[in-house]
């Protein structure tokens, strides 16, 4: 099996917005797309992506957050006509991010869950039953998808993954018929400790300690992440089990820096090993090439 992750897309889309709608958080946020940010997750590079995910004739895509910049309307409704350009329930799956779950408003809305919902969950699943995690059979790989994103303070960026997601997962992946499959977990936020003290304070997963134990216990092989921007891979050992822990990087993110040049990871999964290539944005070519 032959999947992508991407992440951290960040589409923009301002039209119908009001000065009322920046009366809260995102007037941070807005701010640092006019300043520091601007122009880095442009949406024809966004296009050239989904463009290149499709041409690799992928059996799933995997999404780990950060679709939006400020999880407004707009932008909900211009990434899910991009993303499902990809599929539907059986061949793509997005959690959300921090910025997805941006404001107290847009959780109380379940605005997320109103585009996604139908990509994580089968049709005939009770809207009671449409929470996180989400469990999906894959053939040879089975995906749980978490999330760690809740509002937060204006300046502050951190997620956590409840209890109950957590023991839903280790009972949900630990059953028989699961023993065999290749597991794969989807989170936000990173797992790794941040160099700046400020960031690993600011932006952390609160409970990663815990997300990993338990991932142990279901039986994870690979955990995927999103929110740094910067690929990162490192594995944990216990007990004869390894864990490989992923970061993907911003799939559109439009800079020189060759750490942080817009990339996706392709994975190739054979039984219970699998194989990771990566593919750039060549800044100049304006296409996205393997990464030698």
């Amino acid at each position: 099996m032959r999947f992508a992750q991407i992440s951290d897309i960040h589409v923009p889309d301002f039209e119908g917005v009001t000065a009322r709608d920046f009366m809260n958080k995102r007037i941070t946020g807005a701010l640092n797309l006019l300043t520091g940010r601007r122009g880095s997750h442009p949406v024809d590079l966004a296009e050239r992506l989904i463009a290149d995910v499709s041409d690799q004739h992928l059996d799933h895509v995997m999404v780990t957050g950060d679709i939006t910049n400020l999880s407004l309307p707009g932008e909900f409704q211009r990434v899910s006509r991009l993303l499902r350009l990809l599929g539907g329930y059986d061949n793509l799956t997005v959690i959300p991010g921090n910025h997805d779950v941006y404001t107290r408003g847009s959780e109380r809305q379940g605005r997320f869950l109103s585009y996604f919902g139908d990509v994580l969950f089968k049709d005939d699943t009770p809207t009671s039953k449409r929470t996180f995690p989400a469990i999906k059979d894959l053939g040879p790989v089975t995906v749980c998808a978490l999330s760690s994103a809740v509002p937060t303070l204006p300046f502050l960026a951190y997620g956590k993954v409840s209890a109950t997601q957590l023991d839903e997962m280790v009972e949900a992946l630990s059953t028989p018929a699961r023993e065999k499959q290749f597991k794969v977990a989807l989170v936000h936020h990173n797992l790794a400790p941040q160099k700046s003290a400020f960031k690993q304070w600011s932006s952390r997963l609160q409970n990663a300690d815990a997300v990993i134990d338990r991932c142990f216990q279901a039986g994870v092989d690979l955990l995927l992440h999103g929110h740094t921007h910067l690929a990162n891979n490192f594995t944990i050992t216990r007990d004869g089990h390894t864990l490989t822990i992923t970061g993907s990087g911003s799939s559109t993110q439009f800079t020189s820096n060759p750490a942080l040049v817009a990339r996706y990871n392709i994975t190739t999964v054979t039984g219970r090993t699998h194989k990771v290539r990566t593919r750039v944005y060549d800044r100049h070519e304006r296409r996205f090439t393997w990464l030698v």
